[in-house]
């Protein structure tokens, strides 16, 4: 092929791709109507949606006897819903609330970090710099291949977490239960090095 041909179809391409129109994001899950038109926003998680990814997943929290904080923002920072159980305090909120906004600033969940900060503990204290955290729990919340928000989830007592159930897998479910397929999940470095630590020697 000549680089005249090439550069032809390279255009007949991209004005097909911008000629289409863009996909668009399932209305039970964003807000719509008035409230749309006033905010000037399409994208965004609503407020039903929020609550039922944060009630999923305290639902499963409770299955497992133990308890959680959840924090959903919608794609501009903003708190859509925030709930946290009885026996959470300051700093598992907090956490939450930062995991979600590492997850909306990176588009990428927050273990991919936590992954990093194992393999480098420099990592904390580089990432500290941009207002990041290195802790997992949390993800961005996509739609038809559309973020509409990120949630946060902290607040799960270490005793409780096991290869189900965890601060990740707690959210994961919760998001897919409600919305549907998310991109996969990378795999917890550090849980999965805690799992198969050598156990207790036979007496």
């Amino acid at each position: 092929m000549s680089i005249r041909q090439a550069v032809g179809f390279g255009l007949a391409a991209f004005a097909l791709s911008i000629g289409s129109a863009p996909a668009q994001v399932n209305p039970q899950f964003v807000i719509g109507g008035a409230a749309a038109d006033g905010l000037y926003d399409r994208i965004s998680i609503n407020a039903d949606t929020a609550r039922r990814i944060a009630e999923t997943c305290e639902a499963i929290a409770r299955e497992n006897n133990s308890r959680v904080v959840v924090v959903v923002l919608n794609p501009y920072g903003l708190v859509i819903h925030q709930h946290a159980m009885d026996g959470e305090g300051y700093v598992s909120i907090n956490a939450a609330q930062q995991k979600a906004m590492t997850s909306l600033r990176t588009r990428r969940p927050s273990v991919i970090l936590a992954n990093r900060n194992y393999n480098n503990q420099f990592t904390e204290t580089h990432m500290y710099g941009y207002d990041l955290t290195v802790q997992e729990g949390g993800m961005p919340i996509i739609a038809d291949g559309q973020l509409i928000g990120a949630i946060g989830v902290g607040g799960i007592p270490p005793a409780h977490r096991n290869a189900t159930y965890d601060e990740d897998k707690c959210a994961y479910r919760a998001i897919e239960s409600v919305i549907g397929p998310q991109p996969p999940l990378p795999d917890n470095l550090e849980a999965e090095a805690w799992e198969s630590r050598p156990g207790p020697s036979a007496p």
